[in-house]
Formats: C-alpha cells, sequence, structure tokens
C-alpha cells in the first residue's frame, strides 16, 4: 500500500500553523493532500495537535475519494498503520513542491521510488530555516521529501513518545540505505520548492502562480475573455467555491429562460439563457484556473456534463422563443439546430480563427436576445445556423 505521511504541527512567527495557511484559495495541507492523491497516496496519515478544524475537513475530502485519512495526535499509531511492504512517503510539514516535479522525483509505474531528496547546503531554503531542511552529511540538507520502505517504522516503537518521528523516519530511512537524490538548480527554479514560512511568503509565492497560471484572453471569444478577466481579477477568491455558485447559478437560470420563453417572453427567456451561459463560462474558467494552479491535466470533472445540460437547455429556450408552448411549427427546429451546428462548429480545428466565436456560447445567446427584443428572431436564427454549416463545410474540405 502507499501511504503518505504529512504533519500539521509547525506555527509561523505569528502562531498560526503553516498548514492552516491559505494559498489560491485553500489551505496548504489541501495542497498537499491533493498533490499526495496525484501520486497515487490510498492512506494519509498526518500528525496533528487535535482533530478538527482543517484536518477534519480534509478527512472528510479524502474518504469522499475512497481513500482512507487517519489523524494522529502522537507517533506511537503510526507502527499500527505502516506494514513492512507498505511504501511510505513523508512530505515535510509546510512544504509545497511542484506537483510535476514531484511527480518526477518520486513516482513510477509500480509505486514510489524509494529516495531522501536533497538540497545542498547553500541553497536559500536550508539557509532561511534550517531547523526544516535537515543536514544529511556535509554537504547536503533534507530536502523534506522522502519515499522509502514501510519496514523502519516499526522501530518507533522504542523512541520516546515527544520525539520528532519525521525526523526518526529520515534517519531511519538513510541508515536502512534509502538513495539519496541531489535537487539541480534548475529544478528549484520559478518556486518549485516553496516552503510556507508565513503569510507573506506565500503572497509573493501567490502572485507568481497567478502570473503563470492565467490563461491569455482570446477576444475572438469575447464572452469567454470577459469570464476570464473577471476570474483573474477576482482570483484566487472564490477558487474553491466559485465553480459551485457560478454553475448553480447557470442552471437556474437556464430553467428559467426555458419558463420564460414558454410562457411568450422570447428577449427574456434568451436573456436568462445567455446569462447560464456567461455563469457556466465563469464556472469552468474557475475549475481552469484551480486546475493550472495545481498542474493537473486532467479533465475537469463533471464540465462536460454541464456544457450538455446548459446547451439542451438553451436549445430547448430557444424553441419556445421560435415557437411559444403549445404551438407549433417546423420552425422550431431551427432553435435545437442552431445550438448542434454551434457545438460541432465549436470542435474544428482546422479554421480556428472562425470557429472560436462558437465555442462562445453566450456571445451567440446575446445576439439571439438583442435579435429577439428587435423582432427578428427567425431571420437572425437562420443566418447563424448558415453560417455554422458554412464553417463545417470549409473545415471538412479544408482536411
Amino acid at each position: 500500500m502507499r501511504i503518505a505521511l504529512i504533519s500539521a504541527l509547525r506555527r509561523t512567527e505569528s502562531g498560526e500553523l503553516r498548514a492552516e495557511l491559505v494559498l489560491a484559495g485553500q489551505s496548504i495541507l489541501a495542497w498537499q493532500v491533493d498533490l499526495l492523491a496525484a501520486l497515487g497516496a490510498e492512506r494519509v496519515i498526518c500528525l496533528c495537535h487535535a482533530l478538527d478544524g482543517e484536518v477534519l475537513s480534509l478527512q472528510h475530502k479524502v474518504e469522499a475519494t475512497g481513500a482512507t485519512f487517519h489523524a494522529l495526535t502522537a507517533f506511537v499509531g503510526l507502527a499500527a498503520l505502516v506494514r513492512a511492504e507498505d511504501d511510505l512517503l513523508i512530505l515535510g510539514d509546510g512544504l509545497l513542491p511542484d506537483p510535476l516535479l514531484a511527480q518526477q522525483l518520486v513516482a513510477t509505474d509500480a509505486g514510489w521510488r524509494r529516495a531522501v531528496i536533497c538540497l545542498p547546503n547553500d541553497n536559500a531554503l536550508v539557509v532561511n530555516a534550517p531547523d526544516d531542511f535537515e543536514r544529511i552529511d556535509a554537504a547536503r540538507h533534507w530536502a523534506g521529501l522522502l519515499a522509502m520502505r514501510g519496514a523502519p517504522v516499526q522501530q518507533l516503537a522504542t523512541f520516546p513518545d515527544d520525539a520528532d518521528a519525521v525526523s526518526l523516519l529520515l534517519r531511519l530511512a538513510l541508515q536502512a540505505r534509502t538513495p539519496c537524490h541531489d535537487l539541480g538548480p534548475t529544478q528549484l527554479e520559478s518556486g518549485a520548492w516553496v516552503l510556507s514560512e508565513s503569510a507573506a511568503a506565500l503572497a509573493t509565492h501567490e502572485r507568481d502562480l497567478m502570473a503563470r497560471a492565467v490563461r491569455l484572453h482570446d477576444f475572438r471569444s469575447p464572452m469567454i475573455a470577459l469570464a476570464d478577466a473577471l476570474v483573474s481579477a477576482l482570483a484566487p477568491r472564490g477558487l474553491r467555491e466559485g465553480p459551485v455558485v457560478a454553475g448553480s447559478v447557470a442552471l437556474v437560470s437556464a430553467l428559467g429562460g426555458v419558463v420564460a420563453a414558454a410562457w411568450g417572453a422570447p428577449a427574456i427567456g434568451l436573456g436568462c439563457a445567455a446569462a447560464a451561459a456567461f455563469s457556466g463560462t465563469i464556472a469552468a474558467s474557475y475549475a481552469g484556473l484551480a486546475q493550472r494552479l495545481q498542474r493537473r491535466s486532467e479533465p475537469i470533472p463533471g464540465e462536460a456534463a454541464i456544457r450538455v445540460v446548459l446547451d439542451a437547455l438553451a436549445a430547448l429556450t430557444l424553441w419556445f422563443a421560435l415557437v411559444p408552448f403549445p404551438e407549433w411549427t417546423a420552425l422550431a427546429v431551427c432553435g435545437p439546430l442552431l445550438i448542434g451546428l454551434a457545438r460541432l462548429a465549436a470542435r474544428e480545428e482546422a479554421r480556428a480563427a472562425f470557429t472560436a466565436f462558437w465555442r462562445d456560447r453566450a456571445a451567440l445567446l446575446v445576439l439571439l436576445t438583442i435579435a429577439a427584443a428587435a423582432g427578428y428572431l427567425p431571420e437572425a436564427t437562420a443566418l447563424l445556423a448558415a453560417a455554422a454549416m458554412a464553417i463545417l463545410l470549409l473545415s471538412k474540405r479544408g482536411h
């Protein structure tokens, strides 16, 4: 089993727990848990003063993913949780390694590569926080990341209860001849190895993270660009709650649009649909920013499903906007037809300059709202459907 050991014990000079300091919308401990999940940890053990606050919150989060979480106020319980055949990964209290670098250092297809990650004596982290990065030999200090066999954990029972468990395990790993790996200068550039010593230090690191993670605005998709700019201005506020809140607003607005259009108010219904699409774009922008901050590349959970639901409700709204309920004419089919063509056109990469607009559902619905208010909704729907069809035909011919 792959078991990870983290700590929430050390405090800053102002008395705050390092693990509870906030970076880009979530605690340092939450960042560590996300990193361990990406590394494949099946069990997380946290040494802490008490099972409350952020530790308790993260226990629920980890267990919801199917992994297990144990909070220990004394290290004597480690021996019962770690077996000799287990792999143990130790992450220093308040340490934030770059996720991609951590993957390269310890992750393998079969599990974790056993290694004591080291820093040179003259590294700034070692100079500023020698208590966090223990000396290993004359030239190196521990970097705060260690992957080892689980067997030495059983020896902790012979040490006093007030001993430093992480320091002991480091020494036991070295005695067991766990290989050392030195971090090179290029691996430590651009904040790849950060210790949360204070809120001020994290604020500086947060600005650097945000500068690298913010997406360039593509004004060929104006409402997407506006959503990205809005999220960039608000972040890191709302990074955790933003996708849920914006997604909920999107669904409520989309349902309201269907009802308004069905009752014979096409401009109001399409306006609600446009607001729903824009809220959905904000939710996706928040989720994408959080993903880039955490250097994750997997698809955003639920994003595709939400887009399908919002597009389906937008198509239904446009149907009723063209022909209010309970009337029926063939013209109503043009609503879902336009949304379907827009989805297809958005997937075409061969004519990216022309397809960027079709990815922007909010902009499309804003145009339809203006047309409905002016009394030209059928004409606008037909023209936009023809334009989407032309893009598709040009793209296919380009292949």
